[in-house]
């Protein structure tokens, strides 16, 4: 083989490698992206949860707060029927 011929098969090699590599880090950066957009979307979603959560925790302190009241447990009472002595019922005809 001549000099010319092993520069042309060399530079034929490397032209090939650097076609695989190139091929090969566009599907790695494909996949990374595919899952970066997942990632995204789930971390959306999570932030929903989060907020859902926030706002259902806030409500059940206040129904603790407000579960200490007289109100509250006159209420309570009144739903199992229990009454004070001297309080009148008026209940209306079906």
């Amino acid at each position: 083989m001549g000099r010319g011929k092993q520069n042309r098969l060399a530079k034929l090699c490397i032209s090939c490698m650097v076609c695989l590599l190139v091929a090969l880090m566009s599907t790695q950066i494909v996949k990374l992206y595919n899952k970066n957009q997942e990632l995204i979307e789930k971390e959306s979603t999570f932030e929903q949860q989060r907020l859902e959560e926030e706002a259902r925790s806030k409500e059940l302190e206040a129904l603790e707060k407000s579960m200490g009241s007289k109100e509250y447990i006159e209420k309570e009472a009144h739903r199992y029927g229990l009454f004070y002595e001297d309080e009148i019922i008026y209940r209306e005809k079906k």
